[in-house]
């Protein structure tokens, strides 16, 4: 083979490579958010959003508790007077999933944002791996701000 054709080959084969990277790195996918959620509570007043969920023994598999903060900013949320394990997603103003946590019943530290969020998403422990939805996923804010009425 002639070393042109090589070269050619080589190059063409790193390229592929990078392409395949490249959209690896970029497999977020847009999530339709009652899809996968039967009920989700609204919570954006600054009182509802201290209650959270506490006291509630129990919750559906399928329900969420959305919180909407005025602005963005790194959010922390903790589990003082929670008795259900739950999952936090932090969702920057655009609706992608910035980070996600699993938090402890009861435990009275806080589970902070390390980039500024805007909107959180809280349902059950595990969850969103059962649901294979991750960091980098594009929630449709809209549709949910569209049910708070």
């Amino acid at each position: 083979m002639s070393r042109l054709y090589l070269n050619f080959v080589q190059k063409s084969f790193k390229y592929l490579i990078l392409l395949i990277h490249v959209n690896y790195l970029d497999a977020s996918k847009d999530i339709h958010i009652y899809e996968y959620l039967d009920e989700i509570e609204i919570v954006s007043k600054l009182e509802d959003r201290k209650k959270g969920l506490m006291y509630r023994e129990t919750i559906p598999d399928n329900y969420g508790m959305f919180f909407v903060w005025p602005y963005e900013k790194k959010q922390c949320m903790w589990m003082k007077d929670t008795y259900v394990p739950l999952s936090v997603a932090y969702i920057d103003g655009k609706g992608k999933i910035i980070e996600i946590y699993d938090m402890v019943p009861l435990s009275k530290n806080s589970v902070c944002s390390i980039k500024a969020s805007k909107y959180a998403l809280e349902v059950n422990s595990g969850w969103f791996d059962k649901n294979e939805i991750m960091t980098g996923d594009v929630i449709k804010i809209k549709e949910i701000l569209s049910h708070d009425k």
